[in-house]
């Protein structure tokens, strides 16, 4: 799967609570494909997730606006 344009296709991230519960972190995810700065792919990003984006499976579509930072 690959985003077009000024999109980045992030993979969310799951986490686990104490109960043992999976849950999605939002607003932090893998960088999946993002043809505009392929030098983030494969990074982990923080995004405004106060926006409603598009989304496939565990893959949320966030327009290149709404990137606040690479973590690593």
């Amino acid at each position: 799967m690959r985003a077009l344009g000024n999109f980045a296709a992030i993979k969310l991230e799951n986490s686990e609570s104490s109960s043992g519960i999976q849950v999605k972190i939002d607003g932090r995810g893998l960088v999946h494909s993002c043809p505009a700065w392929p030098e983030i792919e494969g990074k982990i990003v923080l995004f405004d997730d106060r926006h409603r984006h598009n989304t496939y499976e565990d893959y949320v579509f966030v327009p290149l606006e709404d990137l606040l930072g690479v973590l690593n």
